[in-house]
């Protein structure tokens, strides 16, 4: 195929991301609520483009004026997620939940850079971590905000913080979006820009494939990776030149 290297692989650098109007719309309200907000939340389906939105909004971040930390969501509680930010801010966290609470402020209350909390597939973190999110931006930092918390997670996150226990919670987060798949144009171009960086200026599927493709995936950004990743290899041990939709893997479908 004439290509450099293997396209649509599971790391691509930040400044070679495909920018579809679902992370320009995400992108943008994180770049207006990092300065204003302090709780974000961003939601979308498995494999619509959270994570991908997410590295790239903290790598543009200016490090001079923020301290980013980005967390995997894992199923901790409160006093964890305390220690969790402490480490991630390069402060070691003391044993006991309650001295890490207490060094947590101070640390937030001392920063120059503004720290940004990333907590990616926040939807696995505990009910009082989640209730502790609150806490964490619920007090006087003499009316400045002096930190944001950025959630993302699958669509059954909103519907999680639709419960009593979460309403304080809720009531703070006044930026919101939901991802979603891209359009059939949007596929097409973005299937064409992968290759196009790897090397190929010509398009390496048929139009049809690439409607099937779309088709097939919904548009979601994980799965048409999938389809064209394994499709490319597909079509190279079968010395295949151009892959339309007869001869996509058909091990996808």
């Amino acid at each position: 195929f004439g290509l450099s290297r293997l396209p649509f692989s599971k790391n691509i650098s930040p400044k070679n991301v495909f920018e579809p109007q679902s992370y320009k719309e995400a992108f943008a309200r994180l770049d207006f609520g990092v300065s204003n907000e302090d709780i974000l939340l961003i939601t979308g389906p498995i494999g619509s483009g959270k994570s991908v939105v997410l590295k790239s909004f903290i790598s543009s971040l200016d490090t001079n004026q923020y301290a980013p930390v980005y967390l995997p969501g894992t199923n901790i509680s409160d006093g964890e997620l305390y220690k969790a930010v402490l480490a991630g801010l390069k402060i070691e966290p003391p044993h006991l939940a309650a001295t890490a609470k207490r060094l947590f402020f101070k640390t937030v209350a001392d920063q120059t850079r503004k720290p940004v909390i990333v907590i990616d597939d926040a939807q696995e973190l505990r009910d009082s971590a989640l209730i502790g999110i609150k806490s964490m931006v619920n007090f006087d930092f003499d009316s400045l905000n002096k930190i944001t918390f950025i959630l993302a997670g699958e669509p059954e996150m909103k519907e999680r913080l639709v419960y009593s226990q979460f309403s304080s919670l809720r009531q703070r987060i006044r930026v919101s979006f939901e991802m979603y798949g891209m359009s059939l144009e949007e596929t097409c171009q973005y299937i064409d820009y992968h290759t196009k960086i790897c090397g190929r200026p010509s398009s390496v599927f048929a139009d049809d494939a690439k409607s099937e493709i779309h088709k097939r995936s919904s548009g979601m950004p994980r799965m048409i990776n999938t389809i064209c990743y394994k499709s490319i290899l597909y079509a190279a041990t079968n010395e295949i030149n151009i892959i339309d939709s007869s001869n996509l893997d058909p091990d996808d479908f």
